[in-house]
């Protein structure tokens, strides 16, 4: 499935990023969507072994920095834009049908990768 979602992104979006560790970041997305209807994750980065920063565009098209674990710590006005941020896309909902399912090892859906304009 994985390969399906490579080809659907455009060329400078099939390098792996951030996306090839949203199982182990996906709590703290999930944090940071909850609460935000239509937002959706376009980059993510570690700041140490138990948080995570995630920069969401919201729905309306503002952007916003939230660092979470398991709960959300803080919520920002985004920051300058990082490279590649933007390329992939992380929701909770499948909002098109190219969309890869992200589960946990136990086959638990966690959410929805894919790219932003999907959403």
């Amino acid at each position: 499935m994985l390969a399906a979602l490579i080809v659907a992104l455009p060329a400078a979006a099939q390098a792996p990023g951030w996306e090839a560790e949203v199982v182990r970041l996906a709590p703290a997305l999930r944090a940071c969507l909850e609460g935000q209807p239509g937002a959706m994750v376009l980059d993510a980065w570690a700041l140490d072994s138990a948080r995570v920063q995630a920069r969401l565009r919201l729905q309306g098209g503002a952007r916003q920095d939230c660092v979470a674990a398991e709960a959300v710590e803080s919520r920002s006005p985004a920051g300058a834009a990082r490279a590649g941020e933007g390329l992939r896309a992380f929701m909770l909902e499948r909002r098109c049908v190219d969309a890869w399912r992200v589960t946990d090892p136990a086959g638990r859906e966690l959410g929805w990768l894919a790219y932003p304009e999907c959403g």
